[in-house]
């Protein structure tokens, strides 16, 4: 295959896979472009074509990681503005229809509630959040997680336990769509967009809740399908065409 044809073919999901790593469209899109670079070059080292998404994805990754030491990354990330969370619930727009009956709702309201779900994913340690990210969003298997972490299976079903224990416990307890006892409610979020301050207050009394080491926590699988329900639906956008277009050119320019 040429590098045109492996960015056509692979383009978006290379795109998806740096974005579920990074929680970050603009680091998605200079990683995905780096990928494909890198792809170039050693393209003529590439022996069998059938492994190509493999390849591709061992490539993404190490350059994740090359960004995490260029940026000396700190293993959980904060929102700082009300900007950061509306940025991200801009990449949860064209929502499929939710198996969830009690998810259906108004467009501005399912845009908040998918913000509130990605913005949970950034607050897990960096490694809870690549696995959660891979195996539940994602979808791949334990044994290929571990392989591109570099760490046993075994190791990977740790952080995964305590990735979705920590999502379980906080939405168990603050989110309208699991309990309609809850006091959280997308709609008054929405309103909070009035009044930024009082947003940006209520935003870091809910960070400090995250923190849920402490907390006594009883295993329960309806919250625990509820979550992952709604983060194996997450819809996010992907750059257009002319996007990866570019890219070809760039590595034309290269050529």
């Amino acid at each position: 295959m040429t590098i045109e044809e492996i960015i056509h073919q692979y383009g978006s999901y290379i795109y998806h896979f740096a974005f579920r790593l990074t929680a970050n469209s603009i680091e998605a899109e200079d990683i995905t472009q780096t990928t494909f670079i890198y792809a170039w070059q050693g393209l003529t080292q590439l022996r069998d074509e059938k492994a190509i998404k493999k390849w591709l994805r061992i490539i993404c990754y190490n350059e994740f990681k090359q960004l995490l030491k260029k940026k000396n990354k700190i293993y959980i990330d904060r929102y700082e503005t009300i900007d950061d969370l509306e940025n991200d619930a801009q990449y949860c727009k064209d929502l499929l229809p939710s198996p969830i009956e009690e998810a259906k709702m108004k467009e501005e309201v399912i845009n908040m509630r998918n913000g509130c779900f990605l913005a949970m994913t950034k607050k897990l340690t960096l490694h809870q959040r690549v696995a959660f990210s891979l195996v539940d969003m994602f979808g791949l298997k334990i044994d290929e997680v571990a392989e591109i972490l570099d760490m046993t299976p075994k190791a990977v079903k740790g952080l995964l336990y305590r990735a979705r224990k920590n999502l379980d416990i906080f939405f168990k307890n603050h989110c309208y769509f699991l309990d309609v006892n809850n006091s959280c409610r997308c709609k008054a979020w929405i309103e909070f967009l009035q009044d930024r301050n009082r947003f940006q207050k209520k935003m870091k009394e809910t960070q400090a809740i995250f923190n849920n080491h402490k907390q006594h926590y009883v295993y329960d699988e309806q919250t625990r399908q509820k979550v992952l329900n709604y983060y194996a639906n997450l819809p996010f956008s992907c750059p257009n065409d002319d996007w990866f277009e570019n890219i070809i050119k760039i590595i034309q320019k290269k050529a």
